[in-house]
């Protein structure tokens, strides 16, 4: 019963053998075994009797080595031991916690860092094979677009177009709707009759020393109930270069704005910005190389008018238009949505919409493209409608007021045109985002609408314009969005439950993918799953993958443990 035991010993440590065997025989003959060639900077690896065994020395001299040896078994975390090896004449003397154990080695190959040979127990000769532990392969990769990661730089007033119109920049001031609108009237009436020419304007943001190929776009409009508004307020500074710190190309515009009070003026209003996107858009695919454009990965979105034209960029098509900014006895057609110079003839798709706000005057439009839409609206909105109404309820009434009660002359040359009739009259019926949503979902476009109960309109600022903590709330929901159109199955790791030093990747579609594990060995790994195990002398244990999806996006993911 005792011979059992220490031939049981024996096996369970037969790695000793493997180590005295890799760096001590100059050649068969030797009649000592000479340690002092054992490498203290790697780990021996091996299998023998269906075991896998782990040593690692730290002290070195001829005659002798100690070190540790971990036991790999059904545990995240290897069994350790203390160990040390005694040479002598054609055998060594393996301790283990402290219990001698006498084994024969007779080595057999050596090539490069492996070793075979047997060892043998009473009269029984084994076989084993031993490794010096190399960690695979590992390719670091940037996990593209999940945080704010590159500094940012700004070119601005960059001209993407011209066309004929009113303005098309007009800050917000502190000032009444109606006073803005009541102190542009010289100019609606003058350039209504003789429209100019207007260069239209970008600013760009670009993240700095990212080591992207190709980048996704985002084109952002600003709202101002296609009257007032730019580019450079401050919401849309803050968005532009949050979306630019986290890899993407970002495109802040300015468009035509203006109008005389009536529905078909409004709704040519809206019209001329849908344009001037269009042409914007196209600027921006012309030039994809320059900037580094993914024109698979278009994103666009915008507040209040900015969110209708952000939609009518995506869904509207020249056979959708609405019907006022088509030529008549009395007016002039405006033109094809391409209509607006340069004339680049670039085709482009719109991948997801952030609609914050806004609406569509045909509903039936959202059927012509697949774009995926994220909308945020208040439900107590009296500017653009919730559901199906009028919309700037709350922009013309006071537009009407202000008329009324205003003799110069300007007003009175309205007056003369305009009969002011009810504010109802004055524009037609939208849809908004709450029917905007279930079109969506009824064609099969995926889409998010976040309903702010009793909420009115601009949810983001204040009526001074400030920025309020729900403007965070809206970029961090459309920045998860837009992550999602982008990399649909980000990967996760997960532990298998059976195995347990096996840990699977789930999600992703994945490209490449390369493994690493701090202060753990990976016994085997492929693209689905590694099996690692663990030391436990060790802290920081982690684990970390790193690659490319399909679509050629990187990832970088750790798990601790």
């Amino acid at each position: 019963m005792a011979y059992t035991r220490q031939s049981r010993h024996i096996i369970r440590f037969i790695i000793t053998a493997i180590v005295v065997a890799v760096l001590i025989f100059a050649h068969c003959g030797c009649e000592k075994i000479d340690l002092s060639n054992i490498d203290t900077q790697c780990y021996y690896i091996g299998e023998c009797d269906d075991s896998t065994l782990i040593l690692k020395f730290e002290n070195v001299s001829k005659d002798k080595v100690t070190g540790l040896r971990y036991k790999v078994e059904n545990s995240p975390i290897a069994k350790e031991e203390n160990l040390s090896i005694t040479s002598g004449r054609k055998k060594c003397t393996i301790n283990i916690n402290g219990i001698d154990i006498p084994v024969k080695v007779i080595p057999e190959t050596i090539v490069n860092d492996s070793i075979t040979g047997e060892y043998i127990v009473g009269k029984e000769h084994k076989k084993f094979q031993f490794y010096k532990y190399k960690s695979p392969k590992f390719n670091q990769f940037e996990a593209q677009f999940q945080t704010e990661k590159y500094k940012v730089s700004v070119t601005k007033d960059i001209v993407y177009g011209n066309a004929k119109g009113f303005w098309s920049y007009n800050p917000d001031r502190n000032v009444t709707f109606a006073e803005a609108y009541t102190e542009k009237l010289g100019d609606l009436l003058k350039y209504n009759l003789s429209p100019r020419d207007i260069d239209l304007k970008m600013d760009i943001y670009l993240p700095q020393d990212d080591t992207s190929k190709l980048r996704p776009l985002l084109m952002l409009i600003h709202g101002g109930a296609f009257f007032n508004g730019d580019k450079a307020s401050e919401a849309y500074i803050k968005w532009s270069r949050h979306f630019a710190a986290m890899g993407f190309v970002v495109a802040s515009i300015n468009y035509r704005m203006g109008f005389l009070p009536s529905a078909d003026q409004i709704d040519c209003a809206g019209y001329r910005a849908a344009q001037d996107a269009h042409a914007a858009m196209r600027y921006l695919v012309h030039n994809a190389a320059k900037y580094r454009i993914n024109t698979d990965w278009i994103f666009a979105g915008g507040t209040s008018a900015g969110a209708i034209t952000a939609l009518n960029l995506a869904f509207m098509r020249n056979n959708s238009r609405p019907q006022s900014t088509k030529g008549s006895l009395f007016k002039s057609d405006l033109g094809d949505i391409e209509s607006v110079s340069p004339q680049y003839t670039e085709k482009f798709s719109i991948k997801a919409v952030a609609n914050m706000w806004g609406a569509v005057h045909d509903i039936n439009m959202i059927a012509n493209a697949k774009t995926s839409i994220i909308s945020f609206h208040g439900d107590a909105d009296n500017i653009v409608p919730y559901g199906y109404d009028y919309p700037f309820n709350d922009v013309l009434d006071p537009i009407k007021i202000a008329l009324r009660n205003d003799n110069s002359a300007n007003a009175k040359s309205v007056k003369s045109i305009f009969s002011l009739p009810l504010n109802k009259a004055l524009t037609n019926k939208m849809y908004g985002s709450s029917l905007v949503d279930k079109m969506a979902k009824a064609k099969g476009n995926r889409s998010k609408l976040f309903t702010y109960p009793g909420g009115g309109h601009s949810l983001h600022v204040d009526k001074n314009n400030n920025l309020v903590p729900y403007f965070y709330f809206i970029q961090d929901s459309v920045t998860a969005f837009f992550v999602e159109e982008l990399i649909p199955a980000p990967i996760s790791i997960e532990r298998d439950k059976s195995d347990k030093l096996c840990y699977r990747i789930k999600g992703g579609n994945i490209a490449q993918i390369y493994w690493k594990a701090e202060n753990g060995i990976i016994l085997e790994s492929n693209k689905k799953q590694a099996r690692i195990v663990f030391l436990p002398s060790q802290n920081n244990k982690k684990i970390i993958v790193s690659g490319r999806y399909n679509n050629g996006i990187g990832f970088s993911k750790e798990v601790s443990y």
